[in-house]
């Protein structure tokens, strides 16, 4: 058997035959791939066998699970596999040729090492590369990655880790927070504990900013991601700085406070990464700007009537955003139309 199993939890079929073509692509074969089809279209199958050189196993499942557990469906694909190393992999992003060599060439030094990953890149819809993104240091404790993932230093992306199945299964799978929104980061946490997370020397992973993942469809799902962005929150107090959550506990709210402290700095830190969230959750309709309002209460220390003066005004700046991308778009097809016409 592989020592890596190479895991596709697939839904959307747009990319998929990019996604396979740059696995195909592996310098090193060595790994087994897995594609979990969520009760997708039928064209995933009809991909899927496109590919018949590849040490490929298909499953379809009957229930589409991603619909209201996305983690949920992760974790089942993860156990169509039997590897040691799992890497967990998308239906629309790309691997460079020598990830595998990579992963493999490490492999021989991961003792009590639980997660690995790989440096990212981001492409456009056409494969174009947006964005080289901020590297990853070589070496890195959870708390230290969880702190930076909320002050915003870097990105981090489900598909550029690769994890051991013991320690996956040690900590019960991937946790089950809303729309599956921050999940990875508290799962990778954990499977950092004690050993940290280890960068590759080498291999990039190309994540897709189509729109079409869950990323983009933020707006169909604000409600669900407002309530795993504040469950995050309560994990991140409770197991990455192990302390009584700051909406239950009164010495917390002073912790809040204290000029200079350490707590005060991963206070700020996690305030300015929740107003991050609602930002991206814009615009929001009447309604989920009154839950907004009311689920920030204890973690956002704000009068209400300010706290609605600003959501306002980032909602009519979003609006205003959203309005102008449609005019262009619909600018840009009359012209094409009429380039065509000529």
């Amino acid at each position: 058997m592989s020592e890596l199993a190479i895991v596709i939890p697939a839904y959307k079929p747009e990319f998929l035959a990019e996604a396979l073509v740059s696995i195909r692509q592996q310098t090193d074969r060595r790994f087994r791939l897995y594609v979990g089809d969520d009760g997708g279209p039928p064209e995933i199958r009809e991909i899927c066998r496109r590919f018949a050189g590849l040490d490929m196993t298909y499953h379809r499942f009957d229930e589409n699970l991603g619909r209201t557990s996305l983690t949920g469906h992760w974790n089942r694909c993860v156990r169509l596999s039997g590897e040691e190393w799992v890497w967990l992999f998308a239906d629309d992003d790309e691997m460079a040729p020598d990830c595998v060599q990579a992963f493999h060439d490490e492999r021989p030094h991961l003792h009590g090492v639980d997660l690995v990953r790989f440096q990212t890149d981001t492409i456009d819809a056409s494969g174009r590369v947006l964005a080289h993104n901020a590297p990853h240091p070589r070496s890195e404790k959870g708390e230290a990655f969880i702190r930076a993932r909320l002050s915003g230093e870097r990105d981090s992306f489900v598909v550029e880790y690769v994890f051991r199945r013991a320690a996956f299964e040690r900590i019960g799978g991937f946790l089950d927070f809303p729309m599956g929104w921050c999940a990875d980061d508290a799962t990778w946490f954990r499977l950092s504990r004690p050993a940290g997370i280890r960068t590759l020397r080498a291999g990039r992973v190309r994540w897709r900013a189509s729109g079409l993942n869950i990323t983009g469809a933020n707006r169909r799902h604000g409600p669900q991601k407002l309530t795993a962005a504040l469950q995050y929150l309560d994990f991140v107090d409770r197991e990455v700085r192990r302390r009584p959550l700051a909406s239950t506990t009164p010495s917390a709210q002073d912790d809040r406070g204290a000029p200079g402290s350490a707590g005060a700095g991963w206070e700020r830190a996690e305030l300015e990464w929740l107003l991050g969230q609602l930002r991206y959750l814009m615009p929001m309709g009447p309604s989920m700007l009154a839950r907004a309002t009311r689920l920030t209460r204890d973690r956002w220390p704000l009068a209400t009537a300010k706290k609605w003066a600003l959501l306002l005004a980032w909602n009519l700046a979003a609006v205003g955003r959203t309005l102008r991308g449609v005019v262009r778009r619909r600018l840009g097809g009359v012209v094409r139309r009429r380039l065509r016409g000529t």
